[in-house]
């Protein structure tokens, strides 16, 4: 049962994103908040488990970061439809997530897993702050975009990254014979 924990953890974050979308419609953005921290603590919660315990799974890589990055979208985005935001935000940052997206795919379609590393991890925290320092305290849009949009900067060099990383594991599996 202990091996199934984190993965559990993750689908429980997973439930928590239609409750914080609805929520933020609803205009609650406080109780929002507190489920989007909720998210994002059971995320540090199931990765530790995970490597605490040695039960990584395929399935923890690749549903971990869909979960997160499903509330940090969803956020984003109604963060611009309620006006906390400029437009722009969310459309870099849907676009920084399906290239995101897109890279995981065809290196899994490879075989290839990749865990996220410590540059995404600052990103999510950065992304995830300013998410949060709007959920709460609701500053003026400038002060919103500012925090947002330094977040995003964080984001999108980790994207840089992840690509050079991307492109290397295909180097390496090309040479090893694995590639398809």
């Amino acid at each position: 049962m202990k091996k199934h924990i984190p993965n559990i953890i993750t689908l429980f974050r997973i439930l928590l994103l239609p409750i914080f979308i609805y929520l933020v419609i609803k205009e609650e953005f406080i109780a929002a908040a507190f489920i989007f921290i909720t998210a994002g603590f059971s995320d540090l919660l199931d990765g530790y488990l995970a490597r605490k315990w040695k039960v990584i799974s395929n399935f923890g890589k690749l549903a971990d970061p869909l979960a997160d990055k499903a509330i940090q979208i969803s956020a984003i985005i109604l963060l611009c439809v309620f006006g906390k935001l400029h437009f722009v935000f969310g459309i870099i940052l849907g676009i920084k997530e399906s290239l995101m997206i897109l890279g995981s795919y065809l290196l899994y379609k490879n075989k290839i897993v990749v865990y996220a590393l410590w540059f995404g991890k600052i990103a999510a925290l950065a992304i995830n702050a300013s998410i949060t320092l709007i959920l709460l305290f609701n500053p003026p849009v400038l002060i919103a975009n500012l925090a947002v949009g330094a977040a995003l900067l964080i984001e999108i060099v980790a994207l840089a990254l992840y690509t050079k990383r991307y492109f290397d594991l295909k180097k390496q599996a090309a040479l090893n014979g694995e590639s398809k």
